[in-house]
């Protein structure tokens, strides 16, 4: 296989809403679909796409709903070898998620009353060794320590994506010294600026790349959600572009397409850093335009994208 991913899968409820709920306030539905999603699968949907061959290592339950994401991942053609079934009456994992007529979005997500996170036991770890690249997001953080690891002595490529806000990520008992002592077997690292302004105490972006530079050798691609993305490779070579101007349906998903073009780019194909991303962001954009994260772009979709619309790079 091409990309081996290690994290979340859910089904989606994305509900269509007159507004986004407030506190004490009432909402519409206008409109109901129920989807393939978590963070982790989105990121080999998109990369299925464009012609990678993808697997997931995740945990589900056995319920129907449970029965439906494997369909699912079956469908696109994700290699389910790893997804484990735990037997003991959890409900499948789910995010409810809200969109309003703008795209913006609200997500509730219940990870399954009380299921216990895929350990290192349970988990298909003998997998890495057939895969190229390994990508991560800390969904579990121990066990895709040890899959980082695992890899690294492998030779494969690892991918750690970071894009919920440092509160978030310290609430599910990480700290910054494991990101750094994890980032030791990382190639790839994808903050987003939400995860890094609070560690750096800096909002400029330039800066927030060159904290990370302290203690990261490898490439970084900071993302900096409707201001586009800005990339820094091993040679210290940068480059920044804005995310391109579209009409916006519903953003989930939106940095799971990009990450997941990213690698199949620039780890997969081969592609120079600025080629990488301007293709990924093209992804993403797209991504936008349709309601759900599966609704991400095949390779034709995404080149004829880029045959229409341009974007300002800057290098430096």
């Amino acid at each position: 296989m091409d990309i081996l991913g290690i994290g979340g899968v859910a089904l989606d409820t994305i509900q269509v809403v007159d507004h986004l709920p407030i506190r004490d306030g009432f909402s519409t539905v206008l409109s109901t679909h129920r989807t393939l999603g978590g963070s982790g699968v989105n990121v080999l949907v998109q990369a299925q796409k464009l012609g990678a061959q993808t697997a997931s290592i995740s945990k589900v339950s056995n319920d129907d709903d449970s029965r439906r994401i494997i369909d699912f991942l079956v469908r696109d053609g994700i290699d389910v070898r790893g997804v484990i079934s735990d037997t003991h009456g959890y409900p499948a994992p789910h995010c409810l998620i809200y969109v309003d007529g703008d795209g913006e979005k609200c997500l509730i997500l219940d990870g399954g009353e009380g299921m216990p996170a895929l350990n290192e036991e349970e988990a298909r770890l003998e997998l890495v060794d057939e895969t190229s690249v390994l990508y991560l997001d800390l969904n579990p953080p121990e066990l895709s320590l040890k899959a980082a690891r695992q890899a690294k002595e492998l030779g494969k490529k690892v991918v750690l994506n970071l894009q919920e806000d440092l509160q978030t990520v310290l609430a599910k008992g990480i700290d910054t010294t494991f990101i750094r002592r994890f980032l030791r077997y990382v190639d790839v690292f994808a903050p987003c600026q939400a995860s890094i302004r609070p560690w750096s105490g800096s909002d400029d972006p330039q800066e927030q790349i060159s904290f990370i530079r302290q203690f990261f050798a490898g490439t970084i691609v900071l993302t900096l959600a409707d201001q586009g993305v800005a990339a820094c490779d091993e040679d210290g070579r940068t480059v920044t572009l804005p995310a391109f101007d579209v009409a916006v349906k519903d953003t989930t998903g939106a940095g799971d397409a990009f990450i997941g073009a990213f690698m199949t780019q620039l780890l997969i194909g081969a592609r120079p850093l600025r080629d990488s991303l301007l293709f990924s962001s093209a992804c993403a954009a797209m991504t936008c335009q349709e309601l759900g994260a599966q609704s991400s772009p095949d390779f034709t979709q995404a080149s004829n994208f880029l045959s229409t619309h341009s974007l300002e790079v800057t290098h430096e």
